[in-house]
């Protein structure tokens, strides 16, 4: 996943001379929000825009006011800077008004060339910036386009990318570019990379919010027989659109939506004065500390360090590519993209160029064998080899936790970034008056006392329900249009929803906000597969529809799927539903007795059968059991709670996942490895509550602890399980979490 965000692309050619100068004194800028502006000039010295009319010479440092348009308390500003008609390759370096010119240039000129760049300055009390020229003379231009305080409207949200379909733009062209589907209702910024190519003639691209005013600016600028890149943050118009303007000849445009920033979810950034955090020419920022170059189609690992903390989700940067043997691309990227990053810079042979960017930061190990709080990039190199650098501006953390009751905690592989530390449990970021939970695979799902859902994780399916489709929100999100909800549960990607009313709403798969479940009222309660969803009657029946290719249906036929709800076959009476990760669907009668049908290849019908390719396609009473409260599986196994407080369990039994204190270790297959029928989990008599993991299960006791069994490789243990072979037979404490009522997938909700 790449994502960009406010910042500067720069380029020149190899060997320009920047004049090293003092660092900086840090200035103490508190994590902030961001409010998109009309783009306004406030520095023009072509036109006398806040100093003197006339270029800037080599050596001299102008002064301009941003005051009037980012207001007190402004943290940083978002800046349009545009060098034209330059006499010789320069460095120019926009910098803090009152504190020492940073050695970190944020933009690179060629002699002659206009360059139009992005990037994102920390600011002082009076909102000025210092503008440096290094060699020659040149005009500056710079519009605010945006800025950041404690007080601002939005925050980000970093998105893997995603192109906008363009036709090339012709001279004096304007583009309507909808962005519907791509950003929320509630966004009102979007971050974007623009890349020009084939012009006709020298040109300039300028982005702005649709239906405005259209500013005299230059985006992005390129020139006959060469492109032009840069990052752009703008303000969005109507109709949820921006508009691009080409100024002259025609040039081809092409641009990948990386991030927005929205009105009720996502990140602070927290600006910070110029660092460097990476070099491959000294080994700076490398796990070794040993200088190499960046050969091709290969990566460098950029370990984070201080200023950048642990629970950091991206980090805004300058990235740098020095003098490369071959015309090649380079990104910043982490560990989660699928497939060879897009770049952020094309760089020709032997030239230097540098791209702002943000990467997203790369997950913790989940592993308790390696460091919780290790975060890096990776940065990619496409052909040849180069020197790189990156320079610090920024970083984006989640908000932190502010919850008084019905706070929901997280731990483990899956808890989205919520924390630094994926073995301790930790709040939600963004989430109160909880009063259930459903989680699968990465995706989360929060029922608020007031009848509203709130989701976070994968969004590629629109499993968010926000009215868009992206990468992920590490943030929840509210589900749009739902009220007076009464349950929840998770499929692969996708939600559901039971109103009060006995309907069921769905999203996810193939829409991107929730629609009703054709066909069904009077529902009562629901439960979901990854594929399968189920709902349960006033009249003690159970309904089924989804994938079918393990009977997971229940009503006895062989179609691969119905999008319709079927009644699962011969069961009347139920009380509750419970269904696996993966092919198998529960219930409990009022009797007490459970029932069971489609995949049993480990004994997850709990039948006394256990086989390779073993199904029932229609429901089977679970063997022994009575008195039982309620059931919830994974993909290979079953756990039941009892009305006396004891837990059953039965199925796969690798890595202790029945917690009968069996051992069977990975990759088992003797006879310690499943269990065909319930039998208790150890030592447990006071259960109130019960959840499973892909490996394991937990159960809330009735002092609001949480005790775990199974597998602890992905943390789902927590600091329970940390030595060799991280697996338990038998129930532990799931540490520093406790007035627990609900657990699912690595989720508690507290009473």
């Amino acid at each position: 996943m790449v994502a960009l965000a406010a910042g500067i692309f720069t380029l020149a050619s190899a060997g320009t001379g920047v004049t090293a100068a003092a660092a900086p004194a840090a200035l103490d800028s508190p994590a902030s929000s961001f409010t998109a502006v009309q783009p306004t000039r406030f520095l023009d010295t072509v036109r006398g825009v806040g100093v003197p009319i006339g270029t800037v010479g080599p050596h001299t440092t102008v002064t301009a006011s941003a005051g009037t348009l980012a207001p007190a308390g402004a943290t940083a500003v978002v800046v349009n800077l545009w060098a034209e008609s330059p006499t010789a390759d320069s460095a120019i370096t926009v910098f803090t008004h009152g504190q020492a010119r940073p050695a970190l240039p944020n933009l690179l000129v060629q002699a002659g060339k206009r360059r139009a760049n992005q990037l994102t300055v920390q600011v002082g009390a009076d909102r000025t910036l210092d503008f440096y020229n290094e060699a020659g003379s040149t005009h500056l231009i710079a519009s605010i386009l945006g800025y950041y305080s404690t007080t601002a409207e939005s925050r980000y949200t970093p998105l893997s990318p995603s192109w906008l379909p363009l036709d090339p733009l012709g001279a004096g062209a304007t583009a309507k570019v909808d962005l519907t589907g791509r950003v929320p209702a509630t966004a009102t910024a979007v971050t974007f990379a623009v890349n020009l190519s084939a012009p006709t003639a020298a040109t300039y691209v300028s982005a702005f919010p649709h239906s405005t005013p259209r500013p005299t600016m230059a985006s992005a600028a390129a020139y006959p027989g060469g492109t032009g890149s840069n990052l752009v943050t703008v303000k969005i118009g109507a109709d949820r659109s921006i508009d691009l303007y080409n100024l002259a000849g025609t040039v081809t445009v092409d641009a990948v939506v990386l991030g927005f920033y929205a009105t009720d979810f996502g990140a602070l950034f927290t600006p910070v004065a110029p660092v460097r955090i990476l070099d491959s020419r000294t080994g700076l920022g490398l796990a070794d500390g040993v200088a190499r170059k960046l050969g091709p189609n290969s990566d460098l690992v950029n370990w984070l360090q201080p200023p950048i903390p642990p629970d950091a989700i991206a980090v805004a940067m300058n990235l740098t590519g020095y003098a490369p043997t071959a015309t090649t691309a380079i990104t910043a990227w982490d560990s989660t993209s699928t497939g060879q990053p897009q770049p952020s810079v094309t760089i020709p042979a032997g030239q230097t160029i540098s791209v702002a960017t943000a990467p997203v930061v790369s997950a913790p190990g989940a592993a308790p064998a390696f460091s919780q709080t290790d975060r890096w990039t990776y940065v990619h190199n496409r052909a040849g080899s180069l020197d790189v650098s990156a320079d610090l501006f920024g970083y984006f953390t989640l908000p932190r936790p502010g919850c008084a009751s019905g706070c929901v905690s997280t731990w483990g592989y899956y808890s989205w970034r919520q924390h630094e530390d994926l073995r301790i449990p930790s709040p939600v970021s963004g989430l109160d008056g909880v009063v259930a939970v459903a989680g699968r695979a990465a995706a989360g799902y929060a029922l608020r006392a007031d009848g509203t859902v709130r989701a976070w994780g994968p969004n590629s399916t629109g499993g968010l329900g926000n009215g868009w489709w992206g990468s992920a929100s590490y943030s929840p999100v509210p589900v749009l249009g739902l009220t007076s909800v009464t349950a929840v549960a998770a499929g692969n990607f996708k939600g559901y929803a039971l109103r009060a009313n006995g309907t069921v709403w769905r999203w996810g798969h193939d829409v991107n906000t929730p629609v009703p479940v054709a066909g069904l009222a009077g529902v009562t309660a629901i439960a979901a597969t990854g594929d399968t969803a189920y709902a349960l009657k006033a009249d003690g029946t159970v309904w089924a529809w989804g994938s079918n290719t393990r009977g997971e249906l229940g009503n006895g036929s062989t179609v691969a799927s119905s999008a319709t709800p079927v009644r699962v076959s011969g069961l009347t009476g139920v009380t509750s539903l419970g269904a696996g990760d993966g092919y198998t669907g529960y219930a409990v009668k009022a009797d007490g007795t459970v029932w069971a049908w489609g995949d049993n290849t480990s004994g997850q019908l709990g039948n006394g059968v256990a086989c390779a390719g073993c199904l029932s396609r229609t429901p089977v009473a679970v063997s022994g059991l009575t008195g039982v409260k309620s059931v919830t599986g994974d993909s290979s196994g079953a756990v039941a709670l009892r009305a006396d407080g004891t837990v059953f369990s039965w199925g796969n039994n690798e890595r202790g996942g029945l917690g009968n204190g069996v051992d069977c270790p990975p990759g088992g297959t003797g006879p310690n490895c499943s269990a065909p029928v319930p039998a208790p989990v150890h030592d447990l008599t006071d259960a109130t509550a019960i959840g499973m993991f892909n490996g394991g299960a937990y159960a809330v006791r009735a002092d609001g602890t949480v005790w775990g069994w199974g597998s602890n490789e992905s943390s789902e243990l927590g600091l329970s399980v940390v030595s060799y072979p991280f697996y338990t037979t038998v129930p532990v404490q799931v540490p520093g979490v406790g007035g627990v009522k609900a657990v699912a997938s690595g989720l508690a909700v507290g009473r």
